[in-house]
């Protein structure tokens, strides 16, 4: 899995030309995204990654892409802070959360950091497969 970032010009209609360049590919995304004065940044996953990249080349989007781990964590107080802190325990660091599902029993997201391998040994069966 991979998730995507782009970073724009924080102005009105750039989330928009991202989402419409998505939707003409019929690619569905998730996204999150922060702004901080001129700049933002948007992250996304999307059901057809291959879809995704040619949506983005397509419409001159300039974006990164990296590899992800989806995690699962209960839904509960404490959850996350039990999770990070077995991520910095292991001195993985995270650069990217996006939260990608949320119901009354669980959360999952995907995050990407520089070793993944240590994330999924870090957090174990937390880890979605694919």
């Amino acid at each position: 899995m991979s998730a995507f970032t782009v970073e724009f010009q924080n102005r009105s209609g750039e989330l928009a030309r991202l989402c419409e360049a998505m939707a003409a590919h019929g690619v569905n995304i998730v996204v999150c995204g922060a702004a901080h004065g001129d700049t933002g940044t948007v992250a996304f996953i999307a059901d057809d990654e291959r879809g995704a990249r040619d949506a983005l080349e397509g419409a001159d989007i300039e974006y990164n892409e990296r590899p992800a781990l989806t995690i699962r964590m209960e839904n509960v107080a404490g959850a996350g802070a039990k999770a990070f802190r077995k991520l910095a325990d292991a001195g993985v660091n995270i650069d990217l959360f996006l939260p990608v599902r949320v119901s009354a029993e669980e959360f999952l997201a995907v995050i990407c950091a520089e070793n993944l391998g240590a994330a999924a040994r870090a957090l174990g069966d937390q880890v979605v497969s694919d």
